[in-house]
């Protein structure tokens, strides 16, 4: 189902990606307000108390800084993270599945991304992009990739990118019930922390999903 290419090990050696694919997800709630209060809680007591510098200096943001700043780029999560805190943005969504994946990113702050495995050709592969690359944005907005940045295509197309997010095709719908995770993990980046993250998001749907069948979760490296 999934493969690295070469290319990944030589310009950034240690990387990692963790993927969850979860089937007959078919009861895509929504969680409750006092879920929403409890799951900031929560936020506020682990990054509350950190400035933002001390924020970037954290594992595993530091990694994610690291690489963003490559490519003169800011580690968008962060700002998310920070817009949370402050109560400036809002968690509130109709779909169990969407907000369970936010919550698990903020929560982890490992860049996260989900997909309609029904609209995917398997098998998927990270790669190093071209910058030749064009994709349609969950946004529907083409965007061409970034030189060197990491991307994860199917058999026919590029369906995410760190740099410009997942892709319009195969995107998060009220119809979807075959759900593909991706976590991408730059270097230095614990294995163990991406399988716990997985097993929480996994738990996460299941606790509104109860009948969903997990049929993969695995870290590659």
């Amino acid at each position: 189902m999934f493969t690295i290419d070469k290319s990944i090990s030589t310009a950034y050696p240690g990387t990692k990606m963790g993927i969850l694919v979860m089937k007959e997800v078919s009861c895509p709630g929504s969680y409750e307000e006092w879920d929403t209060a409890e799951f900031l809680d929560e936020l506020q007591h682990r990054y509350g108390h950190f400035n933002r510098q001390e924020l970037k200096e954290r594992n595993p943001i530091n990694t994610y800084v690291a690489y963003y700043k490559k490519f003169g780029q800011s580690y968008h999560l962060l700002a998310q993270l920070e817009s949370v805190l402050k109560g400036k943005k809002s968690l509130n969504t109709k779909s169990g599945v969407l907000r369970a994946m936010f919550f698990s990113e903020l929560e982890s702050m490992l860049l996260t991304a989900g997909h309609d495995l029904s609209k995917l050709r398997l098998p998927l592969q990270l790669k190093i992009a071209t910058g030749t690359e064009v994709y349609q944005s969950i946004c529907g907005k083409e965007v061409t990739t970034v030189n060197g940045d990491m991307m994860l295509c199917d058999s026919s197309s590029t369906i995410s990118s760190i740099l410009r997010g997942p892709d319009y095709n195969s995107r998060i719908t009220s119809a979807t019930m075959e759900f593909l995770f991706s976590i991408y993990a730059p270097p230095f980046v614990d294995g163990n922390y991406i399988k716990v993250n997985l097993e929480k998001l996994e738990k996460r749907i299941g606790a509104f999903a109860p009948f969903s069948r997990t049929e993969l979760l695995q870290v590659f490296s």
